[in-house]
């Protein structure tokens, strides 16, 4: 805690540092590894969480595994963004959004931006999304659009209880690290059974294959049918329709679930979410698009089809026993009045180019993988891809927003470098005791002694961030997007099934297993979702109790075991906040808000970071210039996804 006996050393524009030591680094042996739970183990709890849930298997289910290597860019770079915060924690024992505060022009600046900034971190997705796999196992079946009210009402539930963690248990950090140790644990075991002993080999080697395609993108068919999944597209007149869902059995027969039913006249385009809704003028059309689609789902076929101009080229056949296609037919049409559609029995007759796209639309199921760079060569434009569902993708592969900042908060309360001198944030029951500091302190880097554990504190956080925080979030990514393509592919994502959609595919699959692994599935999914919001409503508390809390002379007057009061107070008014988002917006849409609007917030988080090292730290601290261009590049990339999301708004 501060000493006024201590020396002070000025720090920008907060209340001067006190001077203390350096505490010493984890030793070697079975301690290193003990210490190595810590902030790596709670961010990758709360990383494995939308994302790799949520937005890995919608965007593996529609473009297979090509676009992996985005999350991976996002986590790789995450890794210079978090050391980089982290460092500045271990330095003086303060979070990196403090010493923001303290760089020019001062405190009301950079206030007002990250209040800005955190607009992308309240939305209670988690929630929201966590909801979905409770409700499914209420229902015994995925959740529609007129099960909104129970959807809705179960996530008012688990918001509420996401609070009751952060009161009990002496600080909040080690509650926490429990909560998320038990969640990898049970979460990744299970994953890996699965991946093991029922994704075949082929899924495998597709999923690393996507970390690796680096510049891959997919162009997906315009029709594509695949057993009961089925995207048809069809032109009548002036307008266009694309009918999206998939055929549930249900006695023997296959009936059609529809996910979405659009139409579009010139620029305008009408949603219709389920078939009720659809107007009877174009009740006729959806029939047509439907009875198109029925016969592949009964005799487990599929179609593909795609236009070039207004030529129409299509291949059909049979789904092979390890999911490939075998295609046994195909048909190019050509748009000109009077000209004959040509029919072929294998791809190798269709003439060029049509033949080579066939062969690739059949060999990747259903979208065609081109290179980004050629393909914008040849076009001038980015490809036609859901953007903001990309966005969110990478905004929440790993971390994500200003959830990074957490990493030097996180190292602060388990008691890392400098921060064994600060105090930590505690529970409102069983931490009173507990005492946090209103300023930091830094250690004299001149002394020999002081600079070795520096470096043995620093190989520690590197070890957190490549062993603990890097390695679980690419294993996160990876098992759930296995079981997208082994169980869901093709399918159709809808607001309220995401969550619980690849349990359902399991059930489907197993029959004779159906019950346990539909149970076991969505308690995973829920187990990911769940303890997500815990953190989401530690991290929005924390962040703004460490800013008011080193920045207000209001706050600076009261008592150091004082801390846990104004924690709790920002907590009940994020509390208020989080009910309102749940009542006004569905959960897929309340994550894609929080997840794009979180890509400007870690891009500008991560470049004061920076600014932050290089401004406070010594000269003979700040980090390598390799950190330094590694940590501008990650804000360069997602500042890119939020101008290409805008870009193809426009």
């Amino acid at each position: 805690m501060a000493d006024e006996t201590l020396p002070t050393r000025a720090a920008g524009h907060l209340p001067p540092w006190t001077v203390g030591e350096l505490p010493y680094p984890p030793g070697a042996g079975w301690r290193l590894w003990i210490g190595l739970i810590g902030p790596g183990i709670v961010l990758a709890g709360t990383s494995i969480g939308s994302g790799e849930w949520l937005f890995g298997p919608a965007v593996s289910a529609q473009y297979g595994a090509t676009l992996l290597w985005l999350a991976l860019l996002s986590i790789i770079f995450q890794v210079f963004c978090n050391l980089m915060m982290m460092r500045y924690a271990v330095y003086c024992g303060e979070p990196i959004v403090v010493g923001g505060l303290r760089t020019w022009p001062g405190p009301a600046l950079w206030i007002t931006m990250y209040a800005v900034l955190d607009l992308a971190a309240i939305w209670p997705y988690n929630a929201s999304n966590a909801a979905v796999p409770l409700s499914a196992a209420w229902l015994g079946r995925l959740p529609t659009g007129e099960d909104q009210s129970l959807v809705r009402g179960l996530g008012f539930a688990l918001f509420l209880l996401s609070f009751v963690p952060l009161i009990f248990g002496g600080t909040v950090y080690r509650m926490l690290e429990r909560i998320m140790t038990f969640k990898l644990v049970a979460v990744l075991s299970y994953l890996t059974f699965v991946a093991l002993f029922m994704v075949s080999t082929a899924v495998i080697f597709e999923v690393l294959g996507g970390f690796l395609s680096f510049g891959a993108v997919p162009l997906r068919g315009e029709t594509v049918v695949a057993g009961r999944h089925f995207t048809v597209a069809k032109q009548v007149g002036e307008r266009r329709f694309v009918a999206r869902g998939s055929f549930e059995r249900t006695a023997g027969a296959a009936a059609p679930s529809l996910a979405e039913f659009r139409v579009t006249a010139g620029s305008v385009t009408a949603t219709y979410k389920t078939a009720d809704a659809v107007p009877a003028e174009y009740s006729g059309v959806l029939a047509e698009m439907l009875a198109e689609a029925r016969p592949y789902a009964e005799r487990e076929r599929f179609l593909v089809a795609a236009r070039d101009g207004d030529t129409v080229f299509s291949a059909e056949g049979r789904l092979a026993a390890d999911g490939s296609w075998q295609a046994d037919q195909a048909a190019v049409a050509p748009g000109a009045a009077g000209n004959v559609v040509q029919t072929y029995k294998s791809l190798d007759e269709v003439p060029a180019p049509y033949g080579a796209r066939l062969r690739n639309l059949v060999e990747h199921r259903g979208f065609e993988r081109v290179l980004l760079p050629g393909y914008v060569a040849e076009h001038g434009r980015l490809p036609p891809l859901d953007w903001a569902m990309l966005a969110s993708f990478c905004a929440i592969a790993g971390a994500g927003g200003l959830s990074n900042t957490l990493f030097s908060n996180y190292a602060r309360d388990k008691g890392w470098g400098m921060g064994r001198a600060v105090g930590a944030i505690p529970s409102a029951v069983g931490g009173l005791t507990i005492r946090l500091s209103h300023t930091g302190q830094v250690f004299d880097e001149t002394c020999p002694e002081q600079q070795r554990r520096w470096r043995g504190w620093m190989a520690h956080i590197i070890r957190d961030q490549v062993i603990v925080w890097l390695a679980c979030s690419v294993l996160g990514m990876a098992l759930p997007c296995m079981l997208s393509l082994e169980f869901i592919r093709n399918a159709t994502v809808g607001e309220h099934r995401v969550a619980a959609m690849i349990a359902d595919g399991m059930a489907t699959r197993y029959p004779a297993y159906g019950g346990m692994f539909w149970l076991l599935t969505l308690l995973c999914g829920f187990l990911i979702l769940a303890p997500g919001q815990v953190s989401v409503g530690d991290q929005i508390a924390r962040r703004w109790t460490d800013i008011i809390w080193t920045a207000s002379p209001w706050a600076r007057r009261m008592r150091e075991s004082r801390v846990g009061q104004l924690y709790y107070g920002i907590l009940a008014a994020y509390c208020v906040w989080g009910l309102i988002a749940l009542w006004q917006f569905p959960p897929l849409a309340i994550a894609k808000i929080g997840a794009v609007l979180g890509n400007v917030a870690l891009g500008c988080a991560t470049l004061h970071a920076l600014y932050a090292n290089r401004v406070l730290l010594p000269p003979s601290l700040r980090p390598h210039w390799f950190l330094q261009v590694g940590t501008a590049v990650c804000a360069a990339f997602f500042f890119g996804l939020t101008a290409i999301v805008v870009w193809n708004m426009i």
